[in-house]
């Protein structure tokens, strides 16, 4: 229970709410665990619930109509999916994977719409959480546009290195198939990227990152 709380605590969704309420939230909520590439909700399916992901990672997709898939986002804990249904709809706009294993927190959709009409700051909550997934989608087109593959992966490792470091070693919080989705790359554009970031002094094992100049990657960006 106090691992659940905490995550809620942290949603954007639930934030303003008085803390008894998101008590009462937490003890309410339905817990599930997914497998690695377990689906939890698929793309067009009838909405039952809103999710908050309390452990692990959750990967938001969207398909075409020949069937091929691509990642749109990473949920990590405290992040929410299916909160847009708050305001109206009746299915999911995209399809939700657990990535390696994930821990989600259901809400009943009915039940939180009667909460935010009570509580309209969930209301401007929603809007806050869907203008930043619509600046994050415009920074990844301007970053489709401007950068090449391993300046994208160059710019996720510079987010990983503190600003103080001259040298990082760090590990990769997901698979680097969940990392490549995530940076709208195929996985092996993503191997090709990393290799391209060697002469950088960028060096892969496994989910580990070595980077022995912060400097000399920055300036790959």
């Amino acid at each position: 229970m106090p691992a659940k709380n905490s995550a809620l605590l942290q949603s954007d969704l639930f934030d303003g709410l008085d803390q008894a309420i998101v008590q009462q939230l937490a003890a309410t909520a339905e817990l599930r665990t997914f497998a690695p590439d377990e689906r939890i909700v698929a793309e067009g399916q009838e909405a039952s619930f809103v999710y908050c992901v309390i452990g692990g990672f959750v990967r938001l997709s969207k398909s075409e109509s020949a069937g091929r898939e691509a990642d749109i986002y990473v949920c990590e804990p405290g992040d929410t999916f299916g909160e847009y249904l708050l305001s109206g709809g009746g299915s999911y706009a995209y399809s939700a994977w657990s990535a390696d294993g994930a821990e989600v927190a259901l809400f009943d959709l009915a039940d939180l719409r009667a909460l935010a009409e009570r509580h309209p700051v969930m209301h401007r909550n929603v809007m806050r959480i869907m203008a930043r997934y619509l600046l994050g989608a415009m920074d990844c087109i301007a970053g489709d546009r401007l950068h090449t593959a391993a300046q994208r992966v160059a710019n996720y490792l510079m987010s990983r290195c503190p600003a103080s470091a001259s040298q990082v070693t760090f590990r990769l919080p997901y698979r680097k198939r969940i990392l490549a989705g995530k940076l709208g790359l195929a996985p092996e554009a993503l191997s090709r990227a990393f290799a391209a970031l060697v002469p950088a002094g960028v060096e892969i094992r496994g989910k580990v990152v070595l980077v022995d100049s912060v400097d000399q990657l920055r300036k790959a960006c």
